[in-house]
């Protein structure tokens, strides 16, 4: 296929859609199933590299459905596209999802992840009226993202599109390919 940036939009917003679909799917097995793991430093570990590996192999394939070369430019354009749709489809979900769906979520899971910091911090040996002023800003900062205003939402959205565009230039510059510029003709392969 021949690259244009038609088909890079249009792959990259595909590629976007499955992944913030994938990321709601998740989002929700893991609320309703294994609520305890919003608490686990361990799980929000191991959900970064997942998510990391989902990026990898939806940029690869983004580099392949356009012809396998790209410039850094239109790498950046086509990862951050990809990153951004995604990104939008994760926002407008847990907003939807928290707000009206599971108004209650944000007691259930702060419980869980109160428990999860006061362990670790007892772990580290941590003062404990340091620990609870620490425990208070983590849950406090948790509120915006399970107990949503219109206000925390926009928020939200405007810092995840920092750190989508960040990572999308460091993307870019991994997984750019240029085109050879002697690339070998039909006689010279007989």
């Amino acid at each position: 296929m021949e690259l244009s940036l038609q088909n890079l939009n249009k792959a990259a917003v595909n590629n976007g859609v499955i992944i913030g679909i994938l990321s709601a799917i998740l989002g929700i097995v893991i609320f309703y199933t294994a609520p305890a793991l919003f608490g686990s430093m361990g799980f929000g570990i191991g959900n970064m590299v997942f998510l990391l590996l989902v990026y990898i192999y939806f940029t690869l394939d983004l580099r392949k459905k356009i012809g396998g070369y790209w410039n850094f430019r239109q790498a950046l354009k086509g990862i951050f596209l990809m990153a951004f749709v995604a990104g939008l489809i994760v926002a407008v979900f847990n907003f939807i999802f928290y707000k009206f769906i599971e108004p209650g979520a944000f007691a259930t899971i702060s419980g869980h992840v109160e428990e999860g910091l006061r362990s670790t911090f007892e772990n580290m040996g941590m003062d404990e009226d340091a620990a609870d002023q620490t425990v208070a800003k983590q849950i406090e900062q948790m509120r915006s993202q399970f107990d949503p205003t219109i206000k925390d939402f926009f928020t939200n959205l405007g810092i995840a599109i920092v750190v989508e565009f960040v990572l999308s230039l460091i993307f870019a510059a991994i997984f750019k390919k240029e085109a050879p510029i002697f690339a070998p003709s039909e006689n010279d392969e007989a």
